[in-house]
C-alpha cells in the first residue's frame, strides 16, 4: 500500500517559503539532509513533538530565512507497517501527536475551517486553504473534505430517523452515500476490483485511526482538532522559484514509501 501523504508532487528547487500554519512544504526526516548551522540556528529539533518534527523543523528552518532545496534524485524506499494493527496504531499516533503541532504553529484564540483547493493554482503545499477562521476561546482547528462529510451525513441520517424525520433522514442518507462515492471513488479500478476495495479499505482504517488520534490529541492540548485526510492531489506540481542560481542545498530529499 502506498501512504501518499508525505507526496506533494514538488519539482527540482527550492520549495515554497510560505504556508498555512502548520501546512507547510517539507521533507520527512526519512531521506533529509540539513546543514549544522541551520540546525544550531533553529534550536535542534523540538523533543514534545511526538509525531511531526520534520514538519516543526522544516516550518521554523523556513521562518529563519533559510532555504530548503529539492532534488528528486535522492530516493529512499520506506517499508510500513506489515499488519493492519500496526498500521492503525501508526496513524493513530501520527493524528494525536499532530495536536501539538498544529496549537505550536495555528492561531491561538481561533477556530479555523481548511479544505482542499481545487482550483488551478492550490492554495498552499498541500493544495489546503482556509476557508473560515473565527475567534474561539480555544484554538481549533477542522478540516472539510469527504471522509468527514460523509461520517457526518450517516450521524445525521441517525438523528434524523430516530426522530421520526424520514425526509431528512433519507436526504442525509443520499448525501453521505454521495460523499462515500467523492472518497472512495478516486481509489477504485474497475480492472482489479478485489485489490481496489481492499486498498479502499486499508485507507479506510488509516484515515480512521488518523482522525480518531487528531481528535483525543486536541483533547490533551486543549484544542479542537478534526485531522486533515489526504486526496489525491490534481494539477500540476508546484515549480521551484525562478530568478535564482542554485547554492549549496540545505535540505534534499524524497520519500518513496512502499509495502
Amino acid at each position: 500500500m502506498i501512504i501518499d501523504i508525505t507526496k506533494c508532487g514538488y519539482q527540482r528547487g527550492y520549495l515554497p517559503r510560505q504556508g498555512i500554519g502548520a501546512f507547510h512544504a517539507f521533507f520527512p526526516t526519512a531521506n533529509a539532509a540539513f546543514r549544522r548551522q541551520a540546525l544550531q540556528a533553529v534550536g535542534g529539533f523540538d523533543s514534545r513533538c511526538a509525531t511531526g518534527e520534520d514538519i516543526d523543523l522544516c516550518i521554523r528552518i523556513a521562518q529563519a530565512d533559510y532555504e530548503l532545496w529539492f532534488e528528486p534524485t535522492a530516493r529512499v524506499t520506506h517499508f510500513h507497517r506489515y499488519t493492519l494493527r500496526g498500521l492503525a496504531r501508526q496513524w493513530f499516533q501520527y493524528g494525536y501527536g499532530h495536536a501539538y503541532l498544529f496549537r505550536k504553529h495555528g492561531a491561538k484564540h481561533r477556530v479555523e475551517l481548511y479544505r482542499y483547493d481545487r482550483s488551478e493554482t492550490d492554495g498552499g503545499p498541500f493544495g489546503i486553504s482556509r476557508v473560515l477562521s473565527i475567534p474561539f476561546p480555544i484554538p481549533g482547528m477542522i478540516f472539510l473534505s469527504s471522509y468527514h462529510a460523509l461520517h457526518l451525513g450517516v450521524i445525521a441520517a441517525l438523528v434524523a430517523f430516530g426522530a421520526g424525520a424520514h425526509v431528512v433522514g433519507w436526504s442525509a442518507l443520499a448525501a453521505a452515500l454521495l460523499f462515500a462515492a467523492r472518497y472512495f471513488g478516486p481509489r477504485f479500478n474497475t480492472g482489479s476490483p478485489r485489490r481496489s476495495l481492499a486498498l479502499a479499505g486499508i485507507r479506510y482504517l488509516a484515515d480512521s485511526a488518523y482522525v480518531v488520534g487528531g481528535v483525543m490529541g486536541g483533547i490533551t492540548q486543549r484544542m479542537i482538532f478534526l485531522e486533515a485526510t489526504f486526496r489525491t492531489r490534481r494539477g500540476a506540481p508546484p515549480r521551484a522559484r525562478a530568478g535564482r542560481a542554485p547554492v549549496e542545498p540545505l535540505s534534499i530529499g524524497e520519500a518513496s514509501d512502499a509495502t
